[in-house]
């Protein structure tokens, strides 16, 4: 059975995907009776599914007895647009629940965690400050919290939604600090240390399953606030460790996402936390241009399309 990456154009497809949201049920526009439209995907990619009932009744019924992270066997013709999707015609094509499967088949995963790892420790066991590299030692030597970060996705969809994605941004994101903070004379080890710790918060924040889900407490305070407390209590443990050192630090990982997102907990005011910023949004933007196969495709982080088709050195 084909996976999405796959798909033709045009194809009559057999396939098995997980159900990773519902978008809902909409009336025709033209005609009366209902549609609705789900996300689903399995490890290689997401696209659309589209089912065109034509029995109100019926179609509220299949559409009410999906949930999120089922596994449906889909029989429909895949279209690929700039929003790939499966359309299912309810007189010819099927939508049904399965409950036998692999799960393997739908989460993706990095297949050079532990080479990440072993470079993310040695820019850990390079700080020297010896309060940063107390804290560091706090939180990487825990065992179980490193085997959880090495593991977590770094996010539920889109560029690093895979196992092992949060330790290959985190590990991109602190290199790109390090050299930043060379070329502006900056406190390198305060950038290096935010960068390792800015997204610990999400090694909390998703269940993994058939899909990777953001658990209740991450919709409601985010990875920032969630990472913000974990930094914070280890601080705590450490001896007479300075309050300007530990306040510019948690700055930097509260304020990581402004200043383009409204919600964050705190505007940018110290320069580390700038190139922590824009090291983070570069990572996650030029991810977007890695995928595979055409030259050109949908970015829907940057509602356009890019371009992928150079030869890369």
């Amino acid at each position: 059975m084909k996976y999405v990456s796959e798909l033709e154009d045009g194809e009559n497809v057999d396939i098995l995907l997980a159900v990773r949201k519902k978008l809902g049920l909409r009336e025709y526009r033209t005609k009366f009776g209902h549609y609705f439209v789900l996300e689903a995907g399995d490890k290689t990619g997401s696209l659309l599914i589209k089912y065109w009932g034509t029995d109100d009744r019926f179609t509220e019924k299949i559409y009410e007895s999906i949930k999120e992270g089922d596994v449906v066997h889909v029989k429909g013709t895949y279209h690929r647009d700039n929003s790939p999707y499966i359309s299912i015609d309810a007189d010819y094509d099927d939508i049904e629940i399965v409950k036998d499967y692999d799960s393997e088949r739908f989460v993706p995963s990095s297949e050079n965690r532990d080479e990440v790892m072993r470079e993310l420790m040695k820019l850990v066991e390079e700080i020297e400050d010896p309060y940063l590299s107390k804290l560091l030692d706090s939180i990487f030597s825990d065992e179980e919290f490193l085997d959880n970060f090495k593991n977590s996705p770094g996010a539920a969809s889109g560029a690093y939604a895979y196992l092992g994605g949060l330790a290959e941004h985190t590990l991109r994101v602190a290199k790109i600090c390090g050299e930043l903070s060379r070329i502006y004379n900056l406190n390198r080890e305060l950038a290096i240390t935010a960068a390792l710790l800015h997204d610990i918060g999400k090694t909390q924040s998703y269940e993994v399953d058939t899909t990777i889900k953001m658990r209740d407490s991450a919709k409601l305070l985010g990875h920032t606030i969630l990472g913000y407390e974990m930094v914070e209590s280890r601080i705590k443990e450490i001896v007479d460790f300075p309050q300007s050192l530990k306040e510019q630090l948690l700055h930097a990982i509260v304020s990581h996402h402004s200043p383009i997102v409204d919600n964050v907990p705190q505007r940018i005011r110290t320069r580390e936390a700038y190139i922590l910023f824009y090291a983070n949004m570069i990572d996650n933007s030029l991810k977007e241009f890695e995928t595979e196969g055409e030259e050109w495709t949908y970015s829907r982080r940057m509602g356009r399309e890019i371009y992928t088709g150079l030869e890369q050195d």
